[in-house]
Parts: C-alpha cells; sequence; structure tokens
C-alpha cells in the first residue's frame, strides 16, 4: 500500500469479518454479541458492525484494569481505559466461562 499497491484487509476490527461472520451463521445483529478482550480489535470491530459487545477485563488489558482474576475493575479505571482506547463495549463481565 505505501508502495502504491493495492491492500486488501480482512479481519478485527474491521466490520466486514464480523459482518461476514453473522451472514454465514444465518443470523441478524441483534441476536448476536460478540465476546472478547481487546477493546482494539473486539469491541471496537463490533462496534463498527452494529452488534453487542462484551468485554473480558481478565485479558490483555488485565494489568492497567488493577483488578483481580474474576473481581470487576473499578468503573472509573474502565471509562478512563474506554476513552482512551475509543471503545466502550455495551456489556462488562470480569471473565467468561461455560
Amino acid at each position: 500500500q505505501e508502495i502504491g499497491g493495492r491492500c486488501t484487509t480482512f479481519g478485527k476490527p474491521h466490520s466486514e469479518h464480523f459482518e461476514a461472520c453473522i451472514r454465514e451463521l444465518g443470523l441478524d445483529k441483534e441476536d448476536v454479541a460478540h465476546v472478547g478482550d481487546s477493546l482494539h480489535h473486539d469491541i471496537a470491530g463490533a462496534n463498527l458492525a452494529g452488534i453487542p459487545s462484551i468485554f473480558i477485563t481478565g485479558g490483555i488489558h488485565s494489568d492497567e484494569l488493577e483488578a483481580a482474576t474474576g473481581d470487576m475493575p473499578d468503573e472509573e479505571i474502565l471509562n478512563t481505559l474506554f476513552e482512551r482506547e475509543g471503545a466502550t463495549p455495551t456489556h462488562v463481565l470480569p471473565m467468561f466461562r461455560l
């Protein structure tokens, strides 16, 4: 791209990635939520695609959120991180287990 070639990007956080997955599943956006621990890749991508998102705080941002594993971080710390990263999830969980 920098030297004049054409570049096609596919994957998170591009909305096309999320939309393709939803199409492949045969579901409506209202019937899915993207679960992830990366504000830049998971949450920003879900926001761009217009689908709900569930941010898992115990993942890659856990150190900067200053919460013990399984505990919800302080709301002020969360909001500061969301503002800094430019991505706000629709839901927040400390961890995800089946």
